[in-house]
């Protein structure tokens, strides 16, 4: 079993390197449902902010690249619930994914706010300044 990087993620989306475009996408592509990659949360988090930042995709690709992420079903996300609860979030609000994605992990350990000092972040209800 395997899980993979965001790095691998990013040539095989983007494909802007072409010998590891072709190595992302033997690994990929070579996936299947019963032996599937896990993709962590901070994978998809560190995928968003170098979509956005590195490559100046927009907010409403991301959200699209996410989605389509989370519809393939040779990819194991963790946390999934919470992850496509935060991409719901981040689609309509101002924080980032990230924000978005803390927050309802910490929901759902049982934690109703979260303490932050993003401007951002601290127009969400569950969100609060110190």
């Amino acid at each position: 079993m395997i899980a993979l990087d965001t790095n691998v993620l990013v040539r095989y989306i983007v494909r802007d390197n072409k010998p590891q475009t072709r190595k992302a996408d033997k690994v990929i592509e070579h996936l299947t449902v019963d032996a599937p990659a896990f993709i962590s949360c901070i994978v998809l988090c560190e995928l968003n902010w170098v979509l956005k930042t590195a490559y100046k995709i927009s907010k409403a690709d991301c959200i699209k690249m996410l989605d389509n992420i989370f519809s393939i079903a040779v990819f194991d996300l963790e946390r999934q619930g919470e992850c496509l609860a935060a991409l719901r979030e981040y689609e309509k609000g101002v924080a980032d994914f990230s924000d978005y994605l803390i927050q309802n992990i910490a929901a759902q350990e049982g934690y109703d706010t979260v303490i932050t000092f993003d401007k951002k972040a601290l127009k969400h209800p569950q969100f609060k300044s110190p």
